[in-house]
């Protein structure tokens, strides 16, 4: 059975998500994955020649056309890999209207957009503790290991890792991994994503809120007085962790489910473009 195959039998929603990642990533910008001068032997593009350049590396037969000199530059043939690491915890996957994409969903439709991106660069993608893949198949090896879940692994060296997480736990937890990854040269994303309920705090009267997977439950008599002291302590943690991202080099991009994630998926590509340069 192909690893497509086996990725839809066992990843539930999962068919649906790449779906709706195939449909964003063709309505996306291009990226030009490794695409740059270095050494290999497909020809990217010519430039002028610097006086530090020398006359070995003149090409003369593109210079023999004008007055100017030239050197042929050849396409990096070396890929990169982009990690991903997306919440597996009950919270995440949850929404507060099943009209509209769980937090889960919107995290892997945006993963596997960018992957769809990246293989086409020629790039290698990977789930944080499964092995990295390049070329056509990449994308539904990913799907595989989506359905398959996270294994224990650190980040590899000087690797790109891109995080997906509402980013409601502890703080200290995340310092430390982000700082595991920094310390073997990892940079990468945050990529918050909030439903409109978390982030607007719409509700009224008697309200009864339960914390997905744990059973705790916190009844408010009126839960419109809550919501100036939410957002206070919302925005303070979310500024702390946009802190904590641009400290150790994951800049954080937040993200609605009830917005498009074009736009969303346009920064990733920059950011994961800038490190790839």
């Amino acid at each position: 059975m192909s690893p497509r195959l086996d990725a839809l039998g066992l990843a539930g929603d999962l068919p649906g998500v790449l779906l709706d990642a195939k449909r964003l990533a063709a309505s996306a910008p291009g990226v030009h994955g490794r695409r740059r001068a270095g050494q290999g032997e497909a020809f990217w593009q010519y430039r002028d020649h610097r006086n530090e350049d020398g006359a070995r590396l003149v090409d003369w037969r593109r210079s023999a056309r004008g007055d100017r000199y030239y050197v042929r530059e050849r396409e990096r043939e070396a890929a990169q890999t982009a990690w991903f690491w997306i919440d597996d915890g009950p919270g995440f996957a949850w929404t507060s209207n099943p009209a509209r994409p769980t937090k889960l969903y919107r995290a892997q439709t945006l993963a596997l957009a960018l992957s769809i991106l990246l293989s086409r660069g020629g790039e290698r993608i990977g789930l944080m503790g499964h092995p990295p893949r390049a070329g056509s198949r990449a994308v539904d090896r990913l799907t595989l290991d989506l359905a398959l879940g996270h294994r224990s692994g650190t980040a590899p060296t000087n690797a790109t890792v891109v995080c997906f997480s509402d980013f409601y736990g502890a703080l200290d937890e995340w310092r430390d991994r982000l700082r595991s990854y920094g310390a073997v040269g990892a940079r990468g994303a945050l990529v918050m994503i909030a439903d409109p309920a978390e982030e607007d705090f719409p509700f009224r009267g008697r309200t009864l809120f339960r914390a997905p997977g744990r059973g705790a439950e916190v009844l408010i008599g009126r839960a419109e007085n809550a919501h100036d002291a939410y957002r206070v302590r919302l925005e303070e943690h979310r500024r702390a962790v946009h802190a904590l991202g641009a400290e150790l080099g994951f800049p954080a991009v937040l993200h609605r489910t009830d917005h498009s994630a074009a736009p969303t998926l346009a920064m990733l590509i920059a950011l994961v473009s800038e490190r790839f340069a």
